[in-house]
């Protein structure tokens, strides 16, 4: 029905502004690497609580009608955008693929090719954009170190960038996940030497430096190692063996962590709870959906929105109204109980039709549709200004005070 991709054509020495100037492009460096910043079991959570979450969200093509309304409409960049983007990726993967760039490198980018989508991952591509007056973007190019002996260059025509606005959280949040890092790996020494933690060996008599080292080197031996715990420790005459304690509630590690994650959760504007359970603060599944969506999925899914907007609507398009939403309604899925409340209500107040309700809980629709209407209302026409009373069976056009018509 609608038209397809319009694709942007390789670029042409020829047809470059010889004049324009580059401007230099400076991002903050990241202060993790994305593969150490994953090692951290609530980084790793959060980003695949997130990713997963988007990827499987359907995406569909609507147009506002007239009267406000919208109309989804067929398309092929729906089937694009949903099933299969490209011959070797199905959509959820690159959406999920997309949607980690956004968080981690605060830009993501799309590559448009004869018809199809591929992800170009953020840390391989650079942005040159060039100037005529010295401050504004008249044109962008993209290299893409694909590999380590090609670096291809595409146009601003062939680029979907989505963009967060933010360096990303492997920059702006990188010395929180080095931290965390730290304190893993904190953690795991604790867990070596866990069967002997320090201590102090006391000798009855003095030792030459190299016996030290030998006595230190043979008790580590030993009784060293979390595989060790337990064992029964025999100290030759004259030493004596006083152990400093190293329990994990004393060194407050179960506490560090615990703070950690929900630093590592407030960075994502996630629901703590939603990585750690002992956190939830709500009394309903409903809740803590409605919450996860609006802080941490509702910027993510906009911005994806109106980059799609942008780059695969044509300017008439765009004119009549047309827009590309995320289909948010599995992510808050009630009880049946919860549900037929909830369109009984839509129902009782006028919001939708009969039929409208039935199919919301997955029932045939009746043969004649109708709205309910109270007969203790009263109806203004907007257009007309008349007002229809139900339960006297009339329709007046004076204006109505204090609820009786006058004349």
């Amino acid at each position: 029905m609608a038209n397809l991709f319009t694709w942007g054509k390789t670029n042409d020495v020829q047809s470059k502004d010889l004049y324009s100037t580059t401007i230099s492009v400076t991002r903050p460096l990241a202060i993790v690497t994305e593969e150490d910043a994953l090692k951290v079991p609530a980084v790793k959570a959060a980003v695949e609580l997130i990713s997963n979450t988007v990827a499987q969200l359907p995406i569909f093509l609507y147009e506002e009608q007239y009267d406000k309304s919208v109309e989804k409409i067929k398309d092929e960049r729906t089937t694009l955008l949903n099933n299969s983007a490209n011959l070797h990726e199905t959509a959820q993967t690159l959406k999920k693929k997309l949607v980690q760039d956004y968080l981690l490198r605060g830009k993501a980018y799309l590559l448009l090719k004869n018809g199809k989508l591929f992800v170009l991952e953020a840390k391989n591509v650079r942005e040159e954009l060039y100037t005529d007056d010295g401050f504004t973007v008249s044109r962008k190019e993209f290299e893409y170190y694909g590999t380590a002996t090609r670096t291809v260059t595409f146009s601003q025509e062939e680029i979907i960038v989505i963009d967060s606005s933010t360096n990303g959280l492997l920059a702006d949040s990188g010395n929180l996940f080095q931290t965390a890092l730290n304190q893993l790996e904190y953690n795991r020494s604790v867990m070596d030497n866990g069967a002997v933690p320090s201590g102090v060996l006391k000798s009855a008599s003095r030792l030459t430096e190299n016996a030290i080292t030998r006595l230190r080197e043979s008790f580590s031996t030993l009784y060293g190692g979390s595989k060790k715990a337990g064992k029964t420790i025999i100290l030759e005459e004259g030493l004596d063996f006083e152990a400093l304690s190293m329990k994990p509630e004393e060194l407050q590690l179960n506490e560090s962590s615990k703070l950690m994650i929900a630093e590592i959760a407030r960075v994502f504007n996630l629901p703590e709870s939603m990585i750690n359970s002992s956190a939830n603060k709500y009394g309903s599944l409903e809740q803590n959906s409605i919450q996860f969506l609006q802080s941490c999925i509702g910027p993510i899914i906009s911005s994806i929105e109106l980059s799609f907007d942008k780059y695969l609507l044509t300017q008439s398009e765009k004119s009549l109204g047309y827009f590309f939403r995320f289909d948010t309604s599995e992510m808050i899925r009630l009880t049946e109980k919860e549900k037929i409340e909830t369109v009984s209500k839509m129902y009782g107040d006028g919001l939708i039709s009969f039929n409208e309700m039935r199919f919301k809980i997955d029932m045939k629709p009746i043969e004649n549709d109708v709205y309910k209407a109270g007969l203790g209302d009263v109806f203004k026409n907007i257009e007309s200004g008349k007002y229809t009373i139900p339960n006297m069976g009339v329709v007046e056009n004076e204006q109505l005070i204090g609820g009786k018509a006058q004349g």
